[in-house]
């Protein structure tokens, strides 16, 4: 999954391929115009994307809504058009239905105006969930094809499936809940549905992963070295040390808090990829160098080596693993020269671009830098302001963030990124997550047609109705297919879904994901059942749009 290093704003969504090929014919994007408040039509438009793949529909098949959720859609048109790895086509091959991709509003160009660093909160009014919500029925009921024009394909006539991983697994479960006569049924993967303030939690799933994947060593001595470097924190001398010793030249200029979110970049990939990472890294890689002594090359036993060596031991091998430097300044968009004052030259999106160490090292590592990236800011304002999820410090036995990353420093983030968002009374102090709670639902939201995908390892896992945490309703996965429309009433009954061993953040949709076939399998025989069910004949109110077809460049 592509994230970014704000400790309490990783995104949620799963790396996805660029791939906008059919065969030997591109996808061209499409748009309908919607409203900006679909509760005062007053308050003006914008132009919405989407982008269609009629290649396996036949009269009669459903349509499936693939939401793209917290980021530019463009990104995920390989999920339209994968012939092996995409749930989407596995569906609409199926089903010989439609295969649809929405661009959620406020993202990619899916925007009423530009969005950077200098965008008023006002702007902000219309990114709630409740818009984003609204925008699914007022497109379904007024979609139409011109390869299929005598063909009613709004929810009246037509079983309209909604699919989504992550925040839009949030999604696929709401709108079936909010708007059941436009969405017949979901796939809701990985959705986080509870909103939280503190998600410290975030890392249990890490800590636990890391014990079933044969480096508890490791786990072990990142805890020690974490609690080693709080104490020295809290002397600023130390504290200045230790920074520049990690990061180099201008580095101790940082506040402990910035410091101690850019140490969290070793579990950025987790999610998405377990130890494994990515081009650059993983926890996997930086597993393996600290649990090998420079000195003759000897691994560390099961205990890890701070046990035996001294924490101190663990944070040298830290600071000296370079490929950290070029953790930290990719996901964070800074330029830390390291400890060899070597600058790494990675570049980003998500935050705004820094100064060459050249020209001033201080600015090149400001670890406290706004966001830059237009999906990363609309992210930034949906979680500041309704769902929460401030992923800081995990005290206790399994602690593996320093203390200094606590939520104040989270609060802190918030109001740096919207500056005027308090006064404009747009967004709150805290993050308004009881009121989405009592809204939505939460961990008792229960649409009926609905399959829930969980991942075992899934740090996202901890806030979804299959939560196995402590505080949660430690509801079971139950793998008997409900009645079309009947659904899991019952707060305190089992769930119709399936939780996948050995597995990370939306693996259950990924064909290379082992056993991921069984949830996928599951789906499929119920929607064959609940399609059994459906009834043409439902109206809605149409909501009077504009809908025009961009291909290459120009306008259809």
């Amino acid at each position: 999954m592509s994230r970014s290093n704000d400790g309490q704003s990783r995104h949620i969504r799963r790396k996805r391929a660029r791939n906008n090929i059919v065969g030997t014919r591109l996808i061209a994007p499409e748009s309908i115009t919607l409203p900006l408040d679909h509760f005062n039509k007053t308050a003006g438009t914008f132009e919405n994307r989407y982008w269609v793949n009629e290649e396996f529909y036949k009269p009669g098949g459903p349509i499936f809504m693939f939401d793209a959720g917290e980021g530019d859609a463009e990104d995920a048109v390989g999920y339209l058009t994968h012939p092996t790895a995409s749930i989407l086509v596995q569906m609409a091959r199926e089903f010989k239905g439609m295969a649809l991709l929405w661009e959620h509003r406020f993202y990619g160009q899916s925007v009423p105006q530009e969005i950077n660093t200098k965008t008023p909160a006002t702007v902000f009014k219309h990114l709630t969930t409740e818009q984003a919500l609204a925008d699914v029925p007022a497109f379904a009921w007024n979609f139409t094809r011109s390869n299929f024009s005598k063909q009613d394909l709004t929810p009246a006539s037509t079983p309209w499936v909604f699919i989504g991983g992550s925040y839009p697994g949030m999604r696929a479960a709401f709108v079936r809940s909010t708007y059941p006569e436009t969405i017949f049924a979901s796939y809701a993967s990985s959705a986080p549905v509870e909103a939280s303030i503190d998600m410290s939690f975030y890392f249990e799933p890490i800590w636990q992963g890391m014990q079933r994947y044969n480096v508890s060593h490791c786990a072990a001595d990142i805890h020690a070295a974490i609690l080693e470097m709080d104490i020295q924190m809290d002397d600023p001398k130390k504290s200045f040390a230790l920074k520049e010793k990690f990061l180099g030249a201008g580095a101790g200029q940082n506040p402990n808090g910035g410091f101690a979110n850019a140490l969290t970049v070793i579990f950025n990939r987790w999610q998405g990829n377990g130890l494994e990472g990515d081009a650059i890294g993983g926890l996997g890689d930086f597993c393996k160098w600290i649990s090998t002594d420079p000195v003759g090359g000897k691994v560390s036993g099961p205990e890890g080596f701070a046990k035996v060596k001294g924490a101190q031991f663990t944070i040298d091998r830290w600071a000296n693993w370079t490929t950290f430097t070029r953790m930290v300044n990719s996901d964070m968009g800074v330029k830390c020269s390291g400890p060899d004052h070597a600058a790494a030259n990675i570049s980003t999106s998500h935050h705004a671009s820094a100064s060459s160490p050249d020209s001033s090292s201080k600015k090149a590592c400001n670890l406290e830098l706004p966001y830059q990236d237009p999906s990363s800011i609309s992210w930034t304002w949906q979680f500041c302001s309704e769902w929460g999820f401030f992923q800081t410090a995990n005290l206790g036995k399994h602690q593996l963030v320093s203390k200094h990353h606590s939520l104040v420093h989270a609060h802190e983030t918030c109001h740096k990124q919207f500056p005027d968002g308090l006064k404009s009374g747009l967004l709150p102090e805290w993050p308004d997550v009881n009121a989405v709670n009592e809204k939505y639902g939460g961990w008792d939201v229960r649409p009926s047609n609905t399959f829930w995908g969980a991942n075992e390892f899934d740090p996202w896992r901890t806030l979804s109705p299959l939560s196995d945490m402590p505080f949660s309703p430690k509801n079971i996965a139950n793998q008997k297919i409900p009645k079309c429309g009947t659904g899991d009433e019952d707060e305190d009954a089992d769930i119709f879904g399936y939780v996948l061993r050995n597995a990370q953040h939306c693996d259950d949709m990924m064909n290379d994901a082992e056993d991921s076939w069984i949830p996928r399998a599951l789906f499929t025989k119920a929607l064959h059942q609940w399609l059994g069910c459906f009834k043409k004949g439902k109206k809605c109110i149409r909501v009077k749009t504009r809908v025009r077809r961009v291909m290459y460049g120009g306008e259809e």
